[in-house]
């Protein structure tokens, strides 16, 4: 086996001869992670070869991010579609942040051209009727003129579909007229709860952060132990699944901490969002072939009459998008809404780790505590 330190020029019969390997890498990687050197062996390359290759991805944008289990540590999804109150509208951002820090949200993004939100919570099931309660109460508030929330059983990040990404060229190889339709998988099934700690909760925000990172590297960070790390990393976060894989973030979204802002990949990709409720099985399983088909499907989830789905499409390809999702509103209407985001108020948050509390080994949710720390905020913005 010859080794190349780059990939080579396109070849005179098509296209680049190292494609599929790099399909190959980028499978692995949604399933172990970035573990350059065990995946190089895996698809025959040289782990020099592997490792340049996983360097241009990153440089050109990509993440690689743990996808976090939630069911497995007793949360459910909520997401809700909310109007901020008139009052609030220029604070919109900053009770998004509060939301994020305090109470659960786990990520938020403003739609365009309404100027809702539309905003993603993993709620502990023990705190979910207290969360709910708080919720409506903001609305009480004036906080929010209007809310319309569904409950998911379970969410997932499917894979990326590395075949229809050319790696040389940086841009989707998507034939529109030749989409594969396979009949939707209806058997996702709700992880059930498992036992876990406080320091199993830290390593899976770090990883959520960037999957990058060694456990030496989390030990330093949290200024903790290595072979504890290791322990828990090994028992706890990875025998008992509460990492469902990895996401191999093609969009670069994501939060600069050292610059405490958010950094996008402006004009290069479109997010839509598709919120559906009251779906009869039929309906639900049909929405679900429908997004199917695309390789552009960053996140999806489901309950039993629901089901929501963040999809982000290339700016080139928007015109084919639009047309494509009217096909899937069109399946029920007045059950399915789509939005498209504005990237620019959008933002994305880590498991809330100082909500866990280790001595009680439960999820902690203050409603009144959270309702007067509110009452002062929105006193002061009013």
């Amino acid at each position: 086996m010859e080794y190349c330190g780059q990939l080579p020029e396109e070849s005179a019969v098509g296209r680049d001869p190292n494609q599929e390997k790099m399909v190959q890498m980028v499978k692995l990687i949604t399933q172990r992670g970035p573990r350059i050197d065990q995946i190089s062996r895996a698809i025959d390359v040289y782990k020099e070869t592997a490792r340049y290759w996983y360097r241009n991805m990153l440089r050109d944008g990509f993440i690689v991010q743990a996808a976090t289990n939630y069911e497995k540590l007793g949360m459910k999804r909520v997401v809700m579609v909310v109007e901020v109150g008139e009052s609030f509208e220029s604070y919109a951002d900053a009770l998004m942040y509060a939301l994020g820090d305090l109470c659960y949200v786990v990520s938020f993004a403003k739609t365009l051209p309404e100027g809702f939100y539309l905003v993603n919570a993993s709620v502990p099931s023990e705190c979910l009727g207290s969360w709910s309660d708080f919720i409506l109460s903001l609305k009480e508030m004036g906080v929010f003129n209007s809310l319309t929330s569904i409950v998911l059983d379970w969410v997932r990040n499917p894979p990326m579909k590395a075949d229809m990404y050319d790696f040389r060229e940086r841009r989707w190889d998507f034939d529109w007229s030749k989409r594969r339709v396979d009949p939707a998988s209806t058997d996702f099934e709700v992880a059930e709860r498992e036992r876990f700690d406080s320091t199993d909760v830290a390593i899976i925000e770090q990883l959520q952060l960037d999957a990058n990172l060694q456990i030496t590297d989390i030990a330093k960070k949290l200024k903790m132990n290595h072979k504890t790390l290791a322990y828990h990393y090994e028992t706890h976060v990875v025998r008992r699944g509460m990492i469902k894989g990895y996401v191999v973030n093609w969009i670069g979204t994501r939060y600069d901490y050292e610059a405490e802002k958010p950094v996008h990949r402006k004009h290069q990709y479109t997010p839509v969002e598709i919120f559906a409720n009251e779906l009869d099985q039929a309906e639900r399983v049909e929405l679900m072939t429908i997004v199917g088909q695309l390789p552009y499907a960053w996140l999806e989830g489901s309950g039993q009459r629901s089901y929501y789905a963040k999809i982000v499409f290339p700016n080139d390809e928007i015109t084919e998008a639009l047309d494509f999702l009217g096909r899937a509103v069109r399946i029920s209407r007045g059950k399915i809404r789509c939005f498209t985001m504005d990237q620019a108020h959008a933002l994305w948050f880590t498991l809330p780790k100082q909500y866990y509390n280790e001595k009680k080994q439960q999820w902690m949710f203050n409603k009144e505590e959270l309702l007067t720390r509110f009452a002062a905020l929105v006193q002061k913005m009013g």
